[in-house]
């Protein structure tokens, strides 16, 4: 169901029409890597990506995946005391790789928290998701009601792949999408604004691939410069050209204006730890982001899909 008196059909709003309520994702940590860090196709990682894996860091710290889950059940039961309050997420790194064993081990732990985390969702890289890692997600449907893939495809161009490092491909991307879609898996798709060497409608461009792929969900990422990360040396050397706030609203009013209506928007915008996070700066909070999004496309008289034939 498409919620059109919001201009956005926000991940929040579809939870609260399918549960009656948000759900809030426990993170979880397998502390495993990526082709791109391990050699297999590069070392290093992602120019944008620190040492945690775009996650909690929760292995590196040797908690227990029971520990990792405990403490953010606890937290999403602040919001929600009784019922279904979760979503499980495995979030570091990439988790269909380099094998499937500790995924399948910690998915057997996590299926007795169906009934309280109704959602299922895998974070990984297209090239790393076979055959047999979507038969083993698709096995997940038997105990949640949903099991979300996350795939990032972060830039549609192949070349800016190459630039930042992380040396996938569009196509490995539609090969993960239809593989997913064919088990009947929810596809989240991960697109990035403001990347080295990025064209001025890359983001144009991902959303076209992304409705092309028939992805039920969407997250838009900014480019942002992270302590220990080699984004953060080029920055520091002064060789990176940065996305501020104003040009990000407005690129992503453009990418939502031909994004299919029906596809989740399940974040509009990055955050970052204080700590860890370098520019670019000022840089408004999430909340105020997402408002500015909306005001955005409520001041251009439009809404998501409003640019597509017929909607």
């Amino acid at each position: 169901m498409i919620c059109r008196e919001a201009p956005v059909h926000t991940l929040g709003r579809s939870l609260k029409q399918r549960y009656g309520r948000r759900l809030r994702r426990v993170m979880l940590d397998l502390g495993l890597t990526c082709p791109n860090r391990d050699g297999n196709s590069g070392y290093g990682g992602c120019v944008y990506c620190d040492l945690s894996g775009s996650g909690t860091g929760a292995a590196k710290r040797e908690e227990s995946l029971a520990t990792q889950w405990e403490s953010g059940l606890a937290r999403a039961r602040k919001v929600n005391p009784e019922g279904q309050a979760a979503i499980i997420y495995f979030q570091s790194y990439s988790n269909t790789y380099p094998d499937l064993t500790p995924l399948a081990e910690a998915l057997e732990q996590m299926k007795q928290w169906a009934d309280v985390a109704p959602i299922l969702a895998i974070g990984t890289r297209p090239d790393c998701f076979s055959e047999e890692a979507a038969d083993l997600l698709a096995s997940q449907k038997e105990f949640f009601d949903e099991v979300w893939i996350e795939l990032g495809l972060e830039t549609a161009d192949d070349h800016v792949q190459k630039v930042i490092g992380r040396h996938d491909t569009l196509e490995n991307f539609h090969i993960a999408c239809e593989r997913a879609g064919e088990r009947g898996l929810h596809r989240i798709a991960h697109c990035i604004a403001g990347l080295p060497e990025e064209k001025d409608d890359g983001l144009l461009r991902q959303v076209e691939e992304i409705a092309k792929a028939g992805c039920e969900g969407i997250k838009f990422h900014q480019m942002m410069v992270l302590r220990k990360t080699k984004l953060a040396k080029m920055w520091m050397d002064d060789k990176l050209e940065l996305l501020h706030a104003p040009e990000y609203i407005t690129k992503v009013a453009d990418a939502l204006e031909i994004l299919p209506p029906e596809v989740i928007v399940h974040r509009l915008v990055a955050e970052a730890p204080e700590e860890e996070y370098l520019a670019p700066k000022p840089w408004p909070g999430r909340q105020k982001v997402h408002s500015l999004i909306e005001h955005e496309l409520q001041k251009r008289e439009t809404h998501q899909g409003s640019a597509l034939p017929s909607v």
